[in-house]
This record gives structure tokens, C-alpha cells and sequence, in this order.
């Protein structure tokens, strides 16, 4: 049971990985693409800035009765000096998952330097390769201002506005805040009033990666993602690596014999 719940979670992953990894929207620092994008790790090629964190993520949605759904989930994130990243993390809070089994957990390290990215699932000791394209997102980057805004569900767009908040200190860094605001006029999407989206984030530019992230959706609820115990020093090198004993898969799940 919790294979088929790791599988079903690679796919849900996959397919999320494989959207972001094509041609960016036409905004796409914003708003809830974002805080997903923060979530997965999915930043630009960094080198020289090697750090290792927790990250939380948190969603809270407020149901029509008042009351609350919230899921949290801690992951331990880590990149060295070249660039390769890696996050460890419980898979039970993804989708219709959750249940009283044990959460199974995966790892996804992705290796710029050998062009290649895995996902571990430690419990059956086998490692999803995949070669990503290569395109890389440049979410930790603040963009401009989002005045075209991004197409909501294909068929209409929202207006975007970008206000920078300055600087403050977060975890010991300094960090740059930008607030962006995509508003959905009414009927855009079938909506009877107008829609804010608002993201706040607040960016390091000495990591280049989001520390805090907190985007507010009254269709969806309050999404946050913050890095917390940041350490600066050099990552162990076992951590970007397979371990020894794990079988590897790919190309639609067959297998190969480690070299």
C-alpha cells in the first residue's frame, strides 16, 4: 500500500515538475505557481552559495462554517557549491493520500553537474532517474513588474501589481520583500466579485533563494513556505548522491544494475 502511494505521488510530482520545467508563464514569479515552485526547490542554477535548512510549508483554508483544514510539512533542503540540491520529505499530505498508514517519505536530488535528477524511495531502495530539460526557472530572481499578468485557466488574464517592501533581517540574512497582487476581475472566471491574489516573499540575495513566502488566495486559503535553522556551512557530498544499495529506474519505470 504505501508503494502504490509513493508511485501515485511520483506521478503527481512528475507531472508537476514537467509543467514547470517548460516555457514559463507569461508572469510566472507570482502568486499560487510560486509558492508551488518555492515548495518543490525549483530554482536556477546557483554555485558558490551552499547552504543546508528546514523548510515548512503550510496551507490553511477556511471552510464556509468557519472552520479550518490545515497541512503542514517539514522538509530538510540542502545545496552544495555546485549547484546540486536536495529535499527530503514525508509524501502523506499530497492530494487524497493521507490515511493511518505511515506517510512514506522521498528524497529528490537534482544534479546540474550530471544532468540528472532522482527520486528516492527509501522504502523499497530505489532511485527514479529522470534528464530534465534544459530549461531552469529563475524563481529565487524577484522579476519585474507582472503588468501582462499570467492566464487564469486558459481562457482569461489577471491584472498584476508589484510592490518591493524593502529590506529586513529573517534567519540572520538579509532579505529583499517584494509583495505581488494578481486581481481577477469579476466574471473573469466565473466569479461574482473581484479576486486578489497577494504574494508576499522575501529573497536572499547572498543564497539567491526565497526564505519566506506567503501567498493569501480566497479560492484556495493562505499557502506559507519558510526556511528556518539555515546553515551556511558546506552540505556532506553523500547527501547529492545514491546510495550504493538503491536500485535505479527510468524511462517508464524499467530498471538498470548499478555500475
Amino acid at each position: 500500500m504505501i508503494q502504490l502511494r509513493f508511485t501515485l505521488a511520483l506521478g503527481v510530482l512528475v507531472g508537476t515538475v514537467a509543467v514547470a520545467q517548460g516555457p514559463p508563464p507569461p508572469s510566472h514569479g507570482g502568486g499560487d505557481f510560486f509558492y508551488m515552485h518555492a515548495r518543490m526547490g525549483m530554482e536556477k542554477l546557483v554555485k558558490g552559495a551552499p547552504y543546508s535548512a528546514q523548510a515548512v510549508s503550510q496551507h490553511t483554508q477556511t471552510l464556509a462554517d468557519g472552520s479550518h483544514i490545515q497541512q503542514s510539512t517539514a522538509s530538510s533542503v540542502a545545496r552544495d557549491s555546485e549547484g546540486r540540491s536536495r529535499r527530503e520529505e514525508s509524501l502523506g499530505a499530497i492530494g487524497a493520500m493521507t490515511g493511518s498508514t505511515a506517510s512514506p517519505k522521498a528524497v529528490f536530488i537534482h544534479d546540474p553537474v550530471a544532468g540528472s535528477s532522482y527520486m528516492l524511495d527509501p522504502a523499497s531502495k530505489t532511485a527514479h532517474v529522470s534528464q530534465p530539460r534544459n530549461y531552469t526557472l529563475d524563481s529565487a530572481t524577484p522579476g519585474p513588474s507582472e503588468s501582462r499578468g499570467r492566464t487564469e485557466h486558459g481562457r482569461s488574464r489577471a491584472a498584476s501589481e508589484t510592490v518591493e517592501l524593502g529590506t529586513q533581517t529573517m534567519e540572520g540574512l538579509t532579505v529583499q520583500g517584494t509583495r505581488i497582487t494578481r486581481t481577477i476581475a469579476a466574471g473573469q472566471i466565473g466569479n461574482e466579485h473581484t479576486l486578489q491574489i497577494v504574494t508576499e516573499r522575501w529573497y536572499s540575495p547572498d543564497l539567491q533563494t526565497t526564505v519566506m513566502s506567503t501567498t493569501t488566495d480566497p479560492r484556495t486559503g493562505v499557502s506559507t513556505y519558510k526556511l528556518t535553522n539555515i546553515s551556511r556551512a558546506e552540505p556532506d557530498a553523500s547527501l547529492f548522491q545514491v546510495p550504493a544499495d538503491y536500485k535505479l529506474t527510468q524511462g517508464g519505470g524499467h530498471s538498470r544494475a548499478r555500475q
